[in-house]
């Protein structure tokens, strides 16, 4: 009967973070538009029976899950009257796809909200209390950039919450006695990192290393590797099924892997160069652990040495700390100076972990007045994680500048030529949208690429009443500007080549009759952007036109930073 309780107890807290989690990050899913890398298309293609994706950056899995909660999309849709049928159901991602890009954030955010009830089961496997446990679970409940990246259905966001869950999954292995069901378990928790990003090599072969010396101590060499193996055959049974469009198409998996390394690695960035730079994402309050939890991140390994440590399994959480930290480091030396914020978010959310568990373990060994310094401490560092998590769900909420601009060119220039650093809410002209088109085409003749085969009803018919002619500013994927990327060797795909010079040449716009010109971020493109040629484009417009309008970036997580509008019309 006690045991029954105690569990029915750790399943309401655990309920209980799982739902503070899922509320903070679907707050504000609908933050006003897309973002490139949420591939919907793709899992919208799914339904068709189109296994293989269109890019091969990540793992299909991803697109499957989203597939599968589109079928569930269809489905409260026919209930509510949202719809009728297929075919209206389909019309509706054509016409608007918002209800699909918000059903995959959920999906995202669902995922991400997992994390918090693992975050209590490690404590309480450590040996923290409940009460001490809730406090650990809240810390990933309220993770800044876990809520940030839960707003983007992308696989960062299961990658991280799949290696908290090998981590998890490893120290309730140790001691079990069921050990093979948790060798099983740690195959699946890795197999589902794998599915959701290739990137989770970088975080689990250092940690897969720490978990074979720590079960060789405790268990010995040969029952280590046992383990081990059952554990990759797991990985090696689900990973194929759980991907199988790069089965299908291997050829095409390598070619974008060869992009990806192009944008992901800066060789000409001296060696260890980047390390400064992930310290400061560490030390981040929105984007990184805050200075309070960073620092006691670093001391982990000391308090885990202490004698006053209470904390359970010492051993295992010492190689967890190291291997996270070899991760984070060999992470930042491969990838020198380009690091999104979403890089570490697996690392990041390790070490949070360890970081929560010794100090609230620092709480409960002292007394006195060291005690109220740690509850202090304690106190401050959820306080900026409570700060920044406000902070990204308000960005999340804010209207987009983009409504207001559209709104100001339709006044201020209508029947004008737009070029844009972000999208408008207002639809194209037919003219604007063939333009685009056309110049698919072109770059699709000039690298020999057959271009994905564009759906009938994305062809505009006509010009909607609040059309305007917008196209968008032809900016290379990132990673893909940088006028030496025009000279690597890798296989050029549809949307990933390098930049265009022909196309940054202020004259040719206006021979175009384009008038008005938009930048989203101004000063970085002018100053700090890798290519040249962007450098050069945006201050000719600077000397060369009239800066009539600048709105305040208001979603600058979101990428929607200062906005500036040019006017050209007297050139």
């Amino acid at each position: 009967m006690v045991n029954s309780d105690k569990k029915a107890a750790n399943f309401v807290i655990c309920l209980g973070l799982f739902a503070v989690a899922v509320f903070f990050r679907a707050a504000g899913a609908d933050f006003g538009f897309f973002n490139g890398d949420e591939r919907v298309n793709d899992s919208a293609r799914f339904l068709t029976g189109q296994l293989i994706p269109t890019q091969h950056f990540y793992p299909p899995f991803f697109n499957y899950v989203n597939g599968v909660a589109f079928a569930g999309l269809f489905v409260i849709g026919l209930l509510t009257d949202m719809w009728s049928g297929v075919e209206e159901f389909r019309q509706v991602y054509f016409d608007d796809p918002t209800p699909f890009y918000v059903t995959a954030r959920y999906v995202t955010a669902v995922i991400g909200a997992i994390s918090a009830p693992l975050f209590f089961s490690f404590a309480r496997r450590v040996g923290l209390t409940n009460g001490y446990a809730l406090a650990v679970g809240s810390f990933a409940a309220l993770f800044p950039l876990a809520v940030f990246m839960a707003h983007i259905a992308k696989g960062d966001t299961g990658l991280a919450v799949a290696c908290v869950a090998v981590v998890w999954a490893f120290l309730m292995r140790i001691d079990a006695v069921h050990i093979r069901r948790w060798d099983l378990i740690i195959g699946v928790t890795v197999a589902l990192a794998f599915g959701f990003k290739q990137s989770a090599l970088l975080v689990l072969a250092p940690l897969a290393i720490g978990m074979i010396v720590i079960l060789a101590r405790r268990e010995g060499f040969g029952t280590a590797i046992k383990s081990f193996s059952r554990s990759v055959l797991v990985l090696l049974i689900l990973w194929p099924i759980m991907n199988v469009g790069i089965l299908l198409d291997i050829e095409g998996f390598l070619a974008f892997q060869k992009i990806q390394a192009v944008m992901s690695v800066r060789e000409d960035d001296p060696f260890g160069i980047g390390l400064p730079v992930t310290f400061g994402i560490f030390g981040d309050a929105v984007t990184g652990l805050n200075p309070v939890l960073f620092a006691l991140a670093a001391i982990v390994p000391v308090w885990l040495l202490a004698k006053t440590c209470q904390l359970d399994k010492r051993d295992a959480l010492l190689a967890i700390w190291v291997t996270n930290l070899v991760s984070i480091v060999t992470i930042s030396l491969v990838v020198g100076t380009r690091q999104p914020e979403h890089l570490f978010l697996p690392n990041l959310y390790i070490m949070l972990l360890l970081a929560a568990l010794v100090l609230m373990d620092m709480v409960r060994a002292y007394v006195g007045v060291p005690r109220a310094i740690i509850v202090a401490a304690a106190v401050a560092g959820f306080g900026i994680m409570g700060a920044g998590t406000a902070n990204v769900v308000q960005q999340a909420r804010a209207t987009p500048i983009a409504v207001e601009l559209a709104a100001y060119l339709a006044d201020t220039y209508p029947g004008a030529k737009v070029q844009t650093g972000l999208a408008l809410p207002v639809p194209q002209t037919q003219a604007a949208q063939q333009m685009e088109i056309d110049r698919l085409d072109r770059l699709g003749a000039k690298y020999n690429i057959e271009m994905p085969e564009i759906a009938q009803e994305r062809i505009l018919t006509d010009d909607a009443e609040n059309a305007i002619y917008w196209v968008n500013t032809p900016f290379a994927m990132s990673g893909l500007e940088a006028d030496e990327t025009r000279n690597e060797d890798f296989p050029v795909q549809p949307h990933a080549w390098p930049i265009q010079p022909d196309e940054w040449v202020l004259d040719g716009w206006v021979a175009e009759d384009f008038d008005i010109f938009i930048a989203n971020n101004f000063s970085f493109l002018r100053q700090d952007s890798r290519s040249s040629f962007i450098r050069t484009f945006y201050d000719d417009l600077l000397n060369r036109c009239d800066r009539v309008r600048d709105y305040q970036a208001r979603k600058p997580l979101f990428l929607e930073f200062d906005i500036t509008v040019f006017d050209c019309s007297a050139l």
